[in-house]
């Protein structure tokens, strides 16, 4: 584990705020952690907190920010490596004297609030990224994380939800009163999305039989919940698409064998994980999220920003972010046949992809840019702080799909 941050506090001007998260390895969690650190880092004295490699140690480090790895933190249950994770994490809240311990995901998020609690953190704050008794588990293991969720939450100053699917599903499962669960919804930094949108009759790839292929794009952390196996099914209904998948995960391996049984294998490129996102989605046509349940993705945000119509299933805080026939289309989990049916009548109409991506471009702007999350989290430090009046934390509602 990398040394501590020492006790110094010379700095009085800037509270010291402590960001953690379980694994350094980049997915939507972790982009959060890093837009907070780097977009806070002028009025906050910041340290973020992660499990050891990755990319975020790397990004946040290039930012000017501190970073602590602990080598015991890890995705799964491990008694004896956790419990060194948690002493490992206790060491640094105590030493280092931050006045808000920030944490996010499950993991770290029971133990850097456990720790904080002792040491006396005066703000404990948990950002819930999709909680982990979301719709999509069976019922008996949702009733059971629910439980462990609101034991620790009484400890908790503040949890912010990034969706309010999330807050109603907190409070349906008594997680916290409601005073103490905010709204905060994800954002993406506009600034790299200002190129405008594509020419309609962009030409990318061409088919060795001269043919332009329809190019659907999913950015995703490639683990279960993500649910490749859906949009490859799909995609096989659909000769004229190709599917890239962007980003690594354990189902990698799988995912390759998968397209290879499915005799997609000259369709299908998973490029592994990628730094240049929005070029990435500017030679896209459409972008598709299968996943059986989320929070509040990122990913889809940043296809909106790029002007793709998005295909996604109706989970989680999706219907949020898409709106129904306007901005993309809402099909159910684990359906094949419905997604292939709503990518079918994307693929089959052009000017309905640029339509349905210049409405979530400007959906994506009024409502889920990064400045706008950076200051209302801002605005929420302040007001726990006691440095600031009180201001209202739930912005302007987006209308909801249907």
């Amino acid at each position: 584990m990398a040394a501590a941050p020492r006790a110094d506090r010379s700095d009085v001007s800037r509270p010291r705020l402590l960001l953690a998260v379980t694994l350094g390895e980049w997915g939507g969690a972790q982009a959060y952690v890093y837009a907070l650190a780097s977009g806070l880092r002028d009025r906050y004295d910041i340290t973020v907190l992660c499990g050891p490699g990755g990319v975020l140690p790397l990004r946040a480090r290039e930012a000017g920010v501190r970073v602590v790895e602990v080598s015991g933190l890890r995705r799964h249950l491990h008694p004896w490596r956790d419990g060194q994770a948690l002493v490992a994490i206790s060491r640094v809240i105590r030493t280092g004297s931050f006045d808000i311990v920030h944490a996010n995901s499950t993991k770290v998020g029971l133990l850097a609030r456990l720790a904080a609690r002792v040491a006396g953190v005066p703000v404990i704050i948990f950002t819930a990224h999709g909680w982990a008794f979301t719709e999509g588990r069976p019922r008996w293991l949702r009733r059971l994380l629910a439980i462990g969720e609101s034991a620790v939450a009484s400890i908790t100053t503040r949890i912010i939800c990034v969706c309010d699917y999330d807050r109603q599903l907190a409070l349906r499962y008594n997680i916290a009163p409601a005073e103490r669960l905010v709204v905060i919804r994800n954002g993406v930094d506009p600034v790299r999305y200002l190129a405008p949108p594509p020419p309609p009759q962009t030409t990318r790839v061409k088919w060795q039989d001269g043919g332009s292929p329809v190019i659907v794009t999913m950015v995703a952390r490639l683990a279960p919940p993500k649910d490749p196996w859906t949009l490859l099914q799909a995609a096989r209904r659909l000769p004229q698409v190709r599917v890239v998948i962007a980003g690594d995960g354990p189902l990698r391996a799988k995912i390759i064998e998968f397209a290879r049984r499915l005799g997609m294998t000259e369709r299908v490129t998973l490029t592994g994980f990628r730094s240049d996102i929005p070029e990435l989605l500017r030679a896209s046509d459409i972008f598709v999220l299968s996943s059986w349940w989320e929070g509040l993705p990122t990913v889809v945000i940043e296809a909106m920003m790029a002007h793709l119509p998005v295909v996604a299933t109706r989970v989680g805080g999706l219907p949020e972010l898409v709106e129904e026939g306007v901005s993309g289309l809402l099909v159910p989990p684990r359906s094949p046949a419905a997604l292939a049916e709503a990518l079918a009548r994307l693929v089959a109409d052009p000017e309905q992809r640029r339509a349905m991506g210049m409405a979530g471009r400007d959906r994506a702007l009024r409502f889920f840019s990064l400045p706008r999350m950076v200051q209302e989290t801002d605005h929420l430090y302040a007001e726990l702080l006691g440095h600031g009046a009180r201001i209202p934390l739930r912005s302007e509602r987006p209308s909801v799909g249907t």
